[in-house]
């Protein structure tokens, strides 16, 4: 990994646009965020003035923020990368430049913070993509990195570690009941050295997840040696770290959290720790519907996934990491979401969760589970495998599969992230990276199927936050507990959309919403403790989409949103505030970058018929599709019956190359349009079986 040294006149100008996003607000600024926060109901015994004038007074480069983005860096962004924003600092730091770039003749950094504001709300509703890239990668890191940091004026000043219940909330609870696991051994880096001269496994798995942890224990428990290989970080519950939002993104999730392709067009979000998604994950645990596993056989031509195996393979996984509705208390924002749709006769349920039907009230499993009752690979599948011999190596980057005469026969690793290549060899390989890796790790080994890293699917999710008079505190309490089923066939080809809650830290919650100057977004983050997060997840039909990496090996998405499902989006934001109104929220923001915030009179009661609510969601149908999000990839290596339309085999095997599988989210045919854990997790049986298969149909078992 690189490191980022800023010149002085980069780091003055960087200075000027960390301190236009998070500026000291002036005194007439000043006194209305005061009088605006402490006339908000019950406000006045969680902040005082004088706590939230040294809030309104905190610049981003009073807390070091530029020395936070430089160390932020090279997580995010490529060298290419780097020298392009660079290349742009360097343009804002030269007058004949600036002037083209903010129509003003000074250097940016000369600018009065009302008109460095004015530049950068220009720039994000620009129809010039490169102008709302820079915008948003400005924006993206001047703000989390202001609100992750801890010991702060900022942090302090939101009483978020108060409002976190000092993040032990759910310790607090009369039922809460520890589940302890051993810790998993990792290889060492000495004993590494020998893998690729003493050893010969019988599979080697590449990927930890919802798929690779259940290959590696259905393989390990048929007497096959494994190993697991994983390019990030193994965290022991007693090593995750609740209390601090920013390394936990920057160590178990990809790119060090919510990051954009290189054309701004989507956001994506995904897990890079050992267990994958399963460790960072909101517990979600469901079913694909009946009409998602007709699709499938239909699109695949497998019937697989419409038959009773296919069922008892979710039965397996379900029974193994405890799926259950049991002692689920919903918290508040659940709560919210479940009245205002009861209100409108939305239809809601419950989501299941993988707890083994404990009670379960953190709301802060995105950093990992402490308590160790989220049943995720590592205290499950993965438990099982090492029960079974398996071994692990964490911290390791595969580059590319070893292939003899048409066969998988090993991989070549960095391992603990050195230098040097190693070579390790097995009888199978399999790959359960995610749909973002699994494809460009089989593009690198030389596997040439048109299909592979195309057809990608997302998820596409867009936001809306109700904000509330009372206090939420959504960390507080069990996360994703209830869904809205409603609108998943409103345009008739069950390519709608489901509507979920999802608790977020400071950080993360602090760019999630479009900036509308640094005043606005000051009081928009003091209202974090009666914020309720919803999300309307959609099940993305026909927008164009695939894999890509550049010369560095850093994962890019093509994405070319469709109308359809951008008339999803914008659906999915009405119907949201919608339910709001109805819960009683008194203001509104979506992610919609042009839309400002909508908010009811102190005289006026919540109301979906109110005119002048009524004339803003017009508005935000007219402005069209967010820049949509995405937690959860698919279908990028989609299974089939013929070369010519998938990518992979029904049995899980790579068209191209023998003896190499794919067992992961990449799989699926099309978007499934729910949380794929459970699903992905199936499917792994189905492949551990077929390899299982090839193993009795050529050969016994070596053993180490």
């Amino acid at each position: 990994m690189f490191t980022v040294t800023f010149s002085e006149s980069q780091k003055q100008t960087l200075e000027a646009i960390v301190d236009t996003f998070v500026a000291p607000l002036d005194a007439n600024e000043e006194f209305n965020l005061i009088q605006s926060i402490l006339n908000v109901p019950g406000s006045s015994s969680c902040f005082t003035k004088e706590q939230l004038s040294r809030f309104a007074k905190t610049s981003g480069s009073s807390i070091q923020v530029v020395d936070k983005i430089a160390k932020k860096i090279p997580y995010i962004l490529s060298p290419k990368q780097l020298n392009e924003l660079l290349l742009f600092i360097n343009l804002l730091s030269y007058r004949p430049t600036s002037i083209l770039l903010t129509g003003h003749w000074k250097h940016f950094n000369d600018l009065q913070r009302q008109e460095r504001e004015l530049v950068f709300i220009k720039w994000k509703k620009s129809s010039f993509t490169v102008f709302k890239q820079v915008y948003n990668a400005f924006m993206g890191l001047s703000l989390t990195e202001a609100y992750f940091s801890l010991d702060t004026p900022l942090y302090k000043g939101l009483h978020y570690a108060e409002i976190e219940g000092g993040y032990n909330y759910f310790k607090q609870q009369s039922d809460y009941e520890q589940t302890k696991h051993e810790r998993l051994k990792m290889i060492t880096a000495k004993d590494a050295l020998n893998l690729g001269t003493e050893t010969a496994f019988d599979v080697i798995i590449v990927g930890s997840g919802a798929g690779g942890g259940v290959v590696a224990a259905e393989l390990a428990q048929s007497g096959f040696s494994v190993l697991v290989i994983e390019k990030g970080k193994y965290f022991h519950q007693d090593d995750m770290m609740p209390d601090n939002d920013q390394n936990s993104f920057l160590n178990m999730f990809e790119n060090g959290g919510i990051s954009p392709n290189s054309t701004g067009t989507v956001n994506l979000l995904s897990g890079s720790t050992f267990g994958g998604g399963t460790t960072i994950n909101y517990l979600a645990s469901l079913e694909p519907p009946d009409y998602v596993r007709k699709h499938w056989t239909e699109e695949s031509g497998l019937p697989y996934f419409d038959s009773q195996q296919f069922q008892d393979d979710l039965d397996k996984a379900g029974i193994r990491i405890g799926v259950s509705s049991d002692n689920i208390c919903h918290n508040i924002p659940n709560q919210k979401l479940m009245e205002g749709c009861r209100r409108l006769g939305y239809a809601t349920r419950t989501v299941p969760q993988n707890t083994s039907g404990k009670p379960h009230h953190c709301g802060k499993c995105y950093t990992g589970c402490v308590s160790g009752i989220k049943n995720s690979t590592t205290n499950t599948w993965l438990k099982d495998a090492a029960a079974h011999g398996a071994k692990f190596l964490d911290c390791t980057r595969v580059n590319g599969i070893l292939i003899k005469k048409g066969k998988a026969v090993g991989v070549a690793c960095n391992i603990h992230n050195s230098q040097k290549i190693q070579k390790i060899f097995a009888k199978r390989v399999v790959v359960a990276g995610g749909a973002l890796h699994t494809p460009s790790l089989l593009k690198r080994s030389g596997l040439t199927n048109p299909h592979i890293g195309q057809n990608l699917r997302l998820h596409l999710s867009a936001i809306c936050v109700g904000i509330y008079d009372e206090q939420i505190n959504s960390s507080q309490g069990s996360m994703l507990t209830t869904v809205c089923d409603t609108f998943e066939n409103w345009e008739g080809t069950h390519h709608g959309f489901k509507i979920e809650c999802f608790t977020q830290g400071l950080g993360m919650f602090s760019g999630m919403m479009p900036w509308h100057g640094a005043a606005k977004h000051k009081e928009f983050m003091l209202r974090y403790r009666n914020a309720v997060i919803t999300f309307a997840m959609m099940r993305d039909k026909d927008s164009k989409c695939s894999v890509q990496y550049d010369l560095y090996g850093k994962i890019d998405v093509s994405f070319d949103l469709s109308k359809h499902d951008g008339n999803n989006l914008v659906a999915g934001i009405v119907e949201m505030a919608k339910i709001h109104v109805a819960a009683g929220a008194r203001q509104f923001h979506v992610s919609q970058h042009s839309i400002d915030s909508f908010e009811f009179n102190a005289n006026e009661e919540s109301s979906i018929d109110n005119p002048r609510f009524l004339k803003w969601i017009q508005y935000v149908r007219n402005q069209g599709a967010p820049v949509p999000s995405s937690g959860h990839q698919m279908a990028s290596c989609c299974m089939g019956n013929s070369p010519k339309t998938s990518a992979i085999k029904s049995t899980g095997e790579t068209w191209d190359v023998g003896n190499l599988y794919v067992a992961d989210s990449s799989l699926f045919p099309t978007a499934l349009g729910i949380n794929p854990m459970l699903t992905i997790e199936a499917l792994a049986i189905s492949v551990s079986r077929n390899i299982a298969i090839s193993f009795k149909n050529a050969e016994v078992p070596a053993k180490i």
